[in-house]
């Protein structure tokens, strides 16, 4: 990267970080009150809801946003042409989503008040859709601090909503109209703040829209199929566990989710630039991998070894005595969350390479891998059986990854961070296992000194590594 680019993805990249750690927090917040006002019960059935329209919302992208960021980088002058465009679909497609979600859910052995949950959540997916339309420009001009700006207070205002609904005791349906709040807040913002840099407005430009779609489908398919292969352990157990066991397990998901935000953000943060080097060639494309790939090993070994100790911990700040049954499907989550950050940039170079059939099939491979144990694991064995098969499913993708990246980029990163991460991480683990029992917020300080004050004493090259950043 030159210094300018080195700059601009290091600025935007501390500023999602930044923003993210107060929607973190705010999230926790959200999570905590949910969780002591809903119980495990009721819980399960408010996150199955949101989990279950996620998946139709997919297809409500088929691929868009990733397409029209890729393609603003490259021709920046198209810019309110694409936007247009892609808010005009990513709304029609939306509606046929909701409904079809709606439709879908008649035929599985769910509630009543789960089906009339799912409906309500069809709002803030819709109002999603076409906040993350306007976030593309944002992401494609490194200028996304003004999109944290609108998530930060977009979730504060649902946060507050949430309070005031558990407050009121309003009930069940209430707490997704408190969601539903904080999207419509966050679109606004987001829509006051692009207007600066785009012309803002709905366009149907049918010509566009096929060659859109068609660039867009293949690396949709293979989103919507990532998204199952995510899901789909939460999917079966609603299915054929009690709700009650689908609370733990989303609580267990939703903190690794929240976990794993601050990677997302750099990598969300550097997939521009690599598109725009992919496009140029050169030795730069593969300084990027290697560099990118170095920043999730140092980030996700410890994530892994820490959310062992500490998991524990974390659930009963997050949900209360009341989910303890979260702890263990947490810790063998945490491991799978590492696998899939380093597993992300793999899938951003093949997106970058234009090869999203490739990504398609490895997705394939991996959901086909996800589904059949789960379904033969979890009705039997439940919760911990599921966390396991997503720690497999994330190893088998890995092993196609490396296959596809020596293929399409006669390369795979070198492991030369894993031996210092690795006595990092262990020291780390010797470290807070005598104090497993103490608050999470007594073990965090201490892994992240012991385990980074290590780190870059034994090993000079994290530092660059750890910014992201090395020629």
């Amino acid at each position: 990267m030159t210094p300018s680019v080195r700059r601009r993805v290091a600025f935007n990249t501390a500023v999602q970080v930044a923003g993210k750690g107060v929607v973190l927090v705010i999230a926790a917040g959200s999570i905590a009150v949910l969780t002591r006002y809903l119980g495990p019960d009721d819980y399960g059935r408010f996150t199955l809801a949101l989990m279950y329209i996620q998946l139709f919302g997919v297809l409500a992208d088929v691929g868009l946003l990733t397409t029209v960021v890729r393609d603003i980088s490259k021709q920046p002058e198209r810019t309110e042409e694409l936007v247009g465009n892609a808010l005009t679909l990513r709304l029609l497609l939306s509606l046929v989503a909701i409904g079809l979600a709606a439709s879908v859910s008649l035929l599985l052995p769910y509630s009543h008040n789960v089906r009339v949950a799912i409906v309500l959540a069809g709002g803030p997916l819709l109002l999603g859709m076409l906040n993350t339309s306007l976030v593309a420009v944002f992401q494609a001009r490194l200028r996304m601090g003004r999109a944290m700006i609108a998530e930060t207070v977009g979730r504060a205002a649902g946060f507050g909503l949430t309070v005031a609904v558990a407050a009121l005791d309003l009930g069940f349906y209430a707490v997704m109209g408190a969601a539903a709040g904080g999207a419509l807040v966050t679109l606004a913002i987001t829509y006051g703040l692009s207007r600066g840099l785009v012309r803002i407005r709905f366009l149907a430009d049918r010509r566009l829209w096929k060659p859109l779609l068609a660039a867009s489908l293949p690396l949709g398919l293979a989103l919507a199929i990532n998204e199952l292969y995510f899901r789909a352990d939460t999917l079966v157990i609603s299915i054929f566990r009690p709700y009650e066991d689908v609370g733990f397990y989303t609580l267990a998901y939703r903190i690794l989710e929240f976990t794993l935000a601050l990677g997302t953000v750099f990598l969300t943060s550097v997939f521009p630039v690599l598109s725009s080097r992919v496009a140029a060639g050169g030795p730069a494309v593969r300084r990027t991998i290697q560099s990118t790939f170095d920043f999730f090993v140092i980030v996700g070994v410890p994530l892994a070894a820490g959310g062992a100790i500490a998991a524990p911990a974390l659930v009963d700040l997050a949900g209360g005595s009341e989910f303890a049954d979260a702890s263990t499907p947490l810790q063998l989550l945490l491991v799978a969350g590492a696998l899939a950050w380093v597993n992300g940039v793999f899938g951003y170079a093949l997106i970058a390479r234009e090869r999203q059939l490739n990504a398609l099939w490895l997705n394939v491979v991996g959901l086909a891998v996800n589904v059949g144990l789960n379904l033969a694991l979890v009705p039997e064995y439940g919760i911990v059986a599921a966390a396991v098969i997503t720690v497999c499913s994330e190893l088998v993708i890995l092993a196609g990854s490396y296959f596809l990246m020596q293929r399409h980029f006669e390369f795979f990163p070198r492991p030369g961070m894993l031996a210092p991460v690795l006595v990092a991480a262990a020291a780390m683990a010797a470290a807070l296992w005598p104090l497993r029992d103490a608050s999470f917020f007594v073990l965090l300080p201490i892994g992240v000194a012991v385990y980074a004050g290590l780190l870059l004493a034994i090993s000079p090259a994290s530092r660059a590594a750890l910014a992201g950043i090395r020629e």
